[in-house]
């Protein structure tokens, strides 16, 4: 019996140097549980296309960003792209994201939002196949305009002196243009991107006069997780160099193609801000009657 008396000790030691290692993981594990717990979370996006891109999803680059956002926060992105008609609806019904990203001119969001940021922009331009033009006899008759979505492109259009030009579906307009029907088109950065899929040759000429392709985002009044969404915003405005990749401008984009028209330029009047209904409603009526000294009092 005694001999077996030191194996049995040295194997009651192995055991308690396991059990005292165990517990000691275990402690860690708890600590660091802890931690990812207090960082961690999930703030919800909605992304609003209220005007063309350029290329690729807005809402996919806000996920990426998101997605690399969790990697150094703990903080989970849930980007979630709709209408403004369903986000309006969604917060007439008490249902609110926690950021929400959205082009100016975009109304029923004011009440939510108590400031903003531009993440990214686009910006009109006048487009021709005459490679050789100088843009000086673009006129109402030989433009078709691109009606885009909820963008006040007739503002635009009234801007230009090219009011009460033919106005086109968006995919309809560039096919207008391409089959020789006009000889040139007023749309957005998305109709560069048009022609070039096409691999047609094609000039462009930026319009200064108005702008209104502005993505916004803002943090939801209410939202539980204000610090992380603030977190999240910033996060993005540091990675605004790369919206490149979706064919968007920003301050810190270039470009060596047909969009380096679009750089840099200074508009004389343009929308940047959430409006309400009222506003909304009014801007439209002016740009339809073609009242362009009461538009430019309103975007001064």
């Amino acid at each position: 019996m005694r001999k077996f008396i030191p194996k049995i000790k040295y194997f009651v030691c192995l055991l308690l140097c396991l059990g005292a290692f165990i517990a000691f993981m275990c402690l860690l594990f708890k600590k660091d549980e802890s931690k990812i717990q207090d960082n961690s979370g999930m703030i919800t996006v909605w992304q609003i296309d209220s005007f063309e891109g350029g290329r690729g999803s807005r809402a996919d680059f806000l996920q990426k960003v998101g997605n690399d956002f969790t990697k150094s926060s703990g903080c989970y992105v849930n980007v979630i792209s709709l209408s403004a008609e369903a986000a309006r609806l969604n917060m007439s019904n008490k249902i609110f994201p926690d950021v929400v990203s959205y082009g100016a001119g975009t109304y029923g969001l004011e009440s939510y939002v108590s400031s903003y940021t531009c993440w990214c922009r686009g910006g009109y331009c006048i487009l021709t196949l005459d490679t050789s033009s100088d843009f000086k006899d673009v006129s109402a008759q030989n433009t078709v305009i691109n009606a885009g979505k909820d963008n006040l492109i007739g503002a635009a259009a009234l801007f230009t002196g090219l009011n009460g030009a033919k106005t086109e579906k968006s995919t309809g307009a560039y096919v207008k243009l391409i089959n020789g029907d006009y000889k040139y088109l007023l749309g957005t950065q998305r109709d560069v991107y048009r022609l070039k899929t096409r691999e047609v040759s094609f000039a462009v000429k930026p319009v200064t006069e108005f702008n209104d392709l502005y993505q916004n985002i803002s943090v939801v009044a209410g939202s539980k997780s204000v610090e992380q969404s603030e977190s999240y915003i910033r996060y993005l405005m540091g990675r605004t160099g790369e919206v490149d990749r979706i064919g968007m401008l920003s301050d810190g984009v270039s470009y060596d193609d047909e969009m380096k028209n679009l750089l840099g330029l200074k508009y004389e009047y343009k929308l940047t801000a959430p409006v309400s209904a009222d506003t909304a409603a009014k801007l439209k009526n002016l740009i339809s009657g073609g009242d362009i000294n009461m538009l430019k009092t309103i975007l001064k």
